[in-house]
């Protein structure tokens, strides 16, 4: 009964839409045979990419793209909407799901050549939908409107704006305005929710067509493309010839053939090859939900556009990104951030239609195979390295917005100094955490020890700055550290320290750089006989005993150069001991 009325709705749907071709072509097609798990990834992507216009929408209906907004609408989402925190979690952990998958689908068919004839279109495509995914990422990192989110889209708009010629128009029309604001907002949430999904839809629609109209690239197998010489490219040439030499007609129609042999070994999409890609929709799903339950979704605080100290991390699959313009000189970043990816993405778009060599197997390619993994290894170096050494967000008191000089500072800070010093109060860094440098130490020390370590401190290690910075860049950075609030040293002192060490015939160091104003300690040594230490200018004289130390004080009020000198009771034998104080 129930088979009867299932055949007769079927013979009225197929009278009246003639779906029977349509699902003759998409469900029983045949799939070649051997086809392992690896090729359930464009599946996966696929139901993932589902499962993102479905919590999408939902997302939507409460969220208010606008800064007074918005981030009380996500809290919102999360705290008060029925079911709001797990279909927030499964978009949030189902973005990083997307990205992951198009990139390992992308490399499965690098690796096995799938990219080439007849599918060097579909591999186009699938290109496409990697970028599209990655701007899904991009434009839906702002939306939460946390300080996350603002800073790391404030630094990655700035990136855009490094691109020669029409980078401040293009930083314009992405932001609507000089900074990230309301205008910004809109135009990613419009992106986000409203071009980018019918975009990759489109994209999606062909890239299926395609897949079904030329079907799915056979497995590669070297000894079978050996033995039928589908490697030859030419009459009479061996198959070691140039990949961009167009191959004999007879190797493509050989690989149809072994093609549509497999098909026939195959079993058929529906029901076999779908319950497949089923049980790993199903796993996927589970996996999202469990890291929903488990970790939820990292949420900072509301953005605070004038807060001077949060160091801004971009998602974890830019980090190489931003981990390789600390190495690029300043004035080089434009062509660095710009100009090598898209001369990434250019040569992968270029490459079915080089590389049209008929070799297949990863072994038999072996130059491009090696070339890929060594960017993958570089890739991932890169992105551990930015883990790291990027230090995490800091707290800094509300309501003290950031002057202009003070966010050039900031800029240099993450530029020259941030490999070295955190200002997170963390002290995970090689060099001194300068949360605490304002409570310490006074403007002018700072911009001395900057611009000369040594001069202030005799075993300073501080290392020579590359490139290297100009006084109104010290200047800069100088006022950006005054600007923090984080933890206090914890005893600072109130004197500008330096130790020096008399010997018989000079001091070490014989230059020391002191700011005005400011009171002064001079911790000195003697190592061999007594020293008699005078400083004229500054009304300084002093005793000190043989393999004693002595404290000296005072206060410089006037800017200038002071030599100091063996006093003269010292006698004519420490005539040449000489030094200055450089009061600025």
């Amino acid at each position: 009964m129930i088979a009867s009325f299932g055949q007769r709705l079927a013979q009225w749907l197929e009278d009246r839409a003639g779906l029977g071709p349509i699902w003759q072509a998409v469900f029983l097609r045949r799939i070649p045979a051997g086809l392992g798990w690896a090729h359930t990834l464009g599946s996966a992507t696929l139901f993932v990419f589902g499962l993102q216009v479905v919590t999408g929408m939902f997302l939507a209906l409460y969220y208010s793209p606008s800064p007074d907004h918005a981030y009380d609408s996500v809290q919102y989402i999360t705290t008060e909407v029925t079911f709001g925190s797990i279909v927030r979690g499964l978009h949030y952990w189902g973005a990083s799901a997307m990205v992951v998958l198009v990139a390992a689908h992308l490399l499965r068919v690098f690796y096995m050549g799938a990219y080439k004839f007849p599918h060097e279109v579909t591999w186009v495509a699938g290109l496409i939908l990697l970028l599209l995914t990655l701007a899904f990422g991009f434009t839906g990192y702002l939306l939460p409107w946390d300080e996350k989110a603002y800073w790391a889209t404030t630094v990655g708009t700035n990136i855009m704006g490094l691109v020669p010629v029409v980078g401040g128009f293009v930083l314009r029309v992405v932001r609507g305005g000089a900074e990230v604001g309301a205008l910004t907002l809109a135009r990613f949430f419009t992106a986000h929710a409203l071009i980018l999904p019918w975009l990759t839809a489109g994209v999606v629609g062909v890239h299926l067509y395609l897949l079904i109209r030329n079907g799915i690239s056979a497995p590669p197998d070297a000894d079978t493309e050996r033995k039928e010489g589908a490697l030859r490219q030419g009459p009479g040439q061996g198959w070691r010839r140039w990949p961009w030499n167009t191959p004999h007609p007879e190797v493509h129609a050989a690989y149809l053939r072994r093609q549509q042999a497999l098909k026939e070994q195959g079993k058929p999409f529906f029901p076999d090859v779908l319950i497949k890609d089923a049980v790993v929709a199903l796993v996927l799903l589970l996996v999202l939900l469990g890291l929903t339950v488990w970790r939820g979704v990292p949420t900072e605080s509301a953005a605070d556009p004038t807060n001077t100290v949060y160091v801004p991390r971009p998602e974890w699959y830019f980090m190489f990104l931003f981990e390789f313009l600390k190495y690029v000189p300043g004035e080089l970043e434009g062509l660095a951030a710009i100009g090598l990816p898209g001369l990434a993405v250019l040569a992968l778009l270029l490459l079915p239609f080089v590389d049209r060599s008929p070799a297949r197997h990863p072994r038999l390619r072996p130059y491009g195979t090696a070339l890929m993994s060594l960017a993958l290894a570089a890739v991932a170096t890169l992105s551990v390295r930015a883990f790291q050494t990027t230090p995490p967000a800091i707290a800094q008191r509300p309501g003290e917005p950031l002057a202009a000089v003070q966010q050039a500072g900031r800029a240099l800070f993450r530029r020259s100094c941030a490999g070295c010093h955190t200002v997170d109060g963390s002290g995970t860094a090689p060099g001194p955490d300068l949360s605490g440098v304002a409570q310490a130490r006074g403007p002018g020390w700072v911009h001395s020890y900057i611009e000369n370590p040594q001069a202030l401190e005799a075993g300073a290690t501080m290392p020579g700055f590359v490139p290297a910075i100009s006084h109104q860049e010290v200047e800069m950075i100088t006022s950006y550290l005054m600007s923090l609030h984080g933890p206090p040293a914890p005893t600072p002192s109130p004197f500008q320290e330096f130790r020096i060490t008399a010997y018989q015939f000079g001091f070490e160091p014989d230059t020391i750089m002191v700011s005005a104003g400011l009171p002064v300690r001079l911790i000195v040594s003697s190592q061999d006989v007594d020293h008699g230490l005078a400083i004229p200018g500054l009304e300084v004289v002093a005793q000190i005993s043989a393999g004693r130390t002595s404290i000296i004080e005072f206060t410089p009020t006037r800017p200038g150069d002071y030599p100091f000198e063996c006093a003269v009771q010292c006698g004519t034998g420490h005539a040449r001991m000489r030094g200055v104080i450089q009061v600025r």
